[in-house]
């Protein structure tokens, strides 16, 4: 290893080829760290991951995942990997169990052992906090998981306390609102933003779903990023925190939102409300910005916008056609 490489930190990141992930590879790097994402591609894409980052196709329910950080002994874990879908997960709760749950106690463990220095797990507010609790919620304004993968999402939480009072290990569990930007995956179980611009780009039918009142806190990805990077340089951001912005957002005013950027024309259609849903969800990060100093820049508006651009930007780029010339003979 060269004396350049000694001495920047180094970062493993799990689920780095995905929305989230891949964005703080990007904030890393761009920091000075050296970077190894771990990822099975299975949700996440090759193209996300940044060129300077040392990418290991690797699922982290096999245990060359853990025995990497043992040996390697990275300076940080963050630990992004997970089986996103609230549907999956109730049509199959021990497969989400394994994935969520048990591989991320042997990540812990492994962790542990290795004596790193942080370990950031993404975590989720809007699956734990509705409209039961007052709102925008605060971190000890937990209402019960509603879904297999709400319950491991908080049942990591509470083992990585538990590595931190009985390993020491400096566990950080960052509660995410509604995350939403480029690189999200508008197919499958993906967030309401993502589907809304593809289907809008492609002048196809858009479903709202339920009556369309119901809201949630939209946080914009590079804000996101730029919280875990908050956390992982500040030693006593340690426990769990609420990521977002307090605001709340319907439904119904995305689409209107959406519909301006975009130019689209077709009114929306109406969907089935989500039982497993809540009404209402916003998170108050107040807690987390009075110790780190974050607060989110981008306004729903921009984020919006930047998320069009994008979208579009990576529409013309797949409708590109290359004609390539050749000699007569």
């Amino acid at each position: 290893m060269s004396q350049s490489k000694q001495s920047h930190p180094h970062a493993l990141v799990t689920g780095g080829a995905g929305f989230i992930g891949s964005h703080v590879v990007d904030a890393l790097i761009g920091a000075g760290w050296r970077v190894t994402v771990i990822d099975d591609l299975s949700s996440g894409k090759r193209q996300n991951i940044h060129p300077a980052a040392t990418f290991l196709k690797m699922d982290v329910r096999d245990q060359r995942a853990s025995q990497w950080i043992i040996k390697q002994k990275p300076d940080a874990v963050l630990h992004f990997a997970a089986q996103i879908s609230v549907t999956r997960s109730i049509k199959d709760p021990v497969a989400d169990a394994e994935t969520n749950i048990r591989a991320s106690i042997w990540l812990m463990d492994a962790a542990a052992k290795a004596h790193v220095k942080r370990f950031i797990f993404a975590g989720t507010g809007g699956a734990l906090c509705d409209e039961t609790v007052p709102l925008p919620a605060k971190e000890h304004h937990v209402a019960d998981p509603m879904s297999p993968y709400a319950i491991a999402k908080r049942a990591i939480e509470l083992y990585g306390d538990f590595y931190r009072r009985e390993y020491s290990l400096p566990f950080t569990s960052l509660r995410f609102a509604n995350v939403y930007g480029p690189r999200q995956n508008a197919l499958g179980e993906a967030g309401v933003i993502a589907i809304f611009v593809q289907a809008m780009l492609t002048n196809c039918p858009v479903a709202v779903n339920g009556t369309g009142k119901q809201t949630r806190d939209y946080v914009y990805v590079a804000d996101v990023a730029d919280a875990v990077m908050h956390a992982l340089s500040n030693d006593m951001a340690m426990g769990v925190f609420h990521v977002g912005t307090g605001k709340e957002t319907s439904v119904s005013d995305l689409f209107k939102r959406l519909a301006i950027i975009t130019k689209y024309r077709k009114k929306a259609k109406k969907g089935p409300a989500d039982t497993n849903a809540p009404a209402r969800s916003s998170l108050d990060a107040s807690l987390f910005t009075s110790i780190t100093g974050w607060r989110p820049r981008t306004k729903l508006a921009d984020g919006l916008k930047l998320t069009v651009l994008e979208a579009q930007a990576q529409q013309k780029m797949k409708n590109r056609i290359c004609i390539y010339p050749f000699k007569k003979n």
